[in-house]
Parts: structure tokens; C-alpha cells; sequence
């Protein structure tokens, strides 16, 4: 069998480190424009598992569902939810984020996954943002190298 070739380059991933931990790394491509995309996607989908799980909640808060049954539901919604997180960023971060921890735990009512995603979004919109700027400096050069060579061209067809 022939040898196999490498086709290198920068694939933009960055290396994070979850709340200053050594070893708890993710590697996520920040600047990928489909992770807005996927972000509404996954959004979207869990939204609507969590309106289908048949965990029914008493006025007092506590589940009016069996207990063997309200937590299958939740351990299939919490997988889901990896699913979803892991689907946002384009690789396994999910284990390493939250651990052992369950996904839909809360903090002051907000889900363990959501507080993750919130941490990474300013993140995520600054470089975002440095991708446009330096895509439309490029953009404005070649636009700059275009016009020049218009003029050019018509310079010589009015001789």
C-alpha cells in the first residue's frame, strides 16, 4: 500500500481550559460560522425534547411522574443534551465540561450546559467579529487590486 500523504493546515481550533483546570481541555474552532447555526439548531431541538418529556410536576414541585420513570427521562434528556452540546461545537467537549455532573443541574436557575454555552458565546462573537474584519480587509484589497487593473486596462484601450 502506498504511503499516505498529510495535507496540513489551520483547521482554526483553539485550546480552552474548563475553569483553569490542566486537565480538563477542549479544542473548538471559535471563529467556525456554522456554530451559530448549529447553536440555533441544537437550541431548537432541546427545547423541544424538554416540551416532550413526560415528567409531570405537582404544584409543590415535586414529580408526579414514578420515580423510575422520571429518571430515565432525565437521563435521556441530560444524554441529549451532551448530544446537542458536543453537535454545537463540532467535537466530544461535552465529558470534558461537565464532568461527571449532570447537564440540566442548576445554578441561581440556570442549566449547567447553558451557563458552559453563555461562557464560550463572548468568546465565540469576538472572534467571530476579527474573522469578518480580516476577511474584508482581504476583500478590499483584491477589490483595490480589481480597480486598479480596470483603470489600467483602460488606459491602454484609449491609446
Amino acid at each position: 500500500m502506498a504511503k499516505m500523504t498529510s495535507i496540513n493546515f489551520d483547521e482554526g481550533y483553539k485550546e480552552y481550559l474548563i475553569n483553569g483546570d490542566e486537565s480538563r481541555v477542549i479544542r473548538v474552532d471559535t471563529a467556525d460560522y456554522g456554530i451559530l447555526t448549529r447553536t440555533s439548531k441544537a437550541n431548537d431541538a432541546i427545547q423541544a425534547r424538554m416540551k416532550s418529556t413526560d415528567i409531570e410536576i405537582g404544584t409543590d414541585g415535586r414529580a408526579l411522574t414514578d420515580d423510575d420513570t422520571a429518571i430515565a427521562e432525565v437521563e435521556a434528556l441530560e444524554a441529549f443534551i451532551r448530544e446537542q452540546v458536543d453537535f454545537i461545537f463540532d467535537a466530544p467537549v461535552s465529558d470534558i465540561a461537565f464532568g461527571n455532573k449532570n447537564a440540566l443541574s442548576t445554578r441561581k436557575g440556570v442549566t449547567l450546559y447553558e451557563r458552559f454555552i453563555n461562557a464560550l458565546m463572548p468568546i465565540i462573537e469576538k472572534d467571530l467579529e476579527a474573522e469578518n474584519k480580516a476577511s474584508q480587509a482581504r476583500v478590499d484589497r483584491y477589490a483595490k487590486q480589481a480597480q486598479h487593473f480596470a483603470a489600467k486596462a483602460g488606459r491602454k484601450g484609449k491609446k
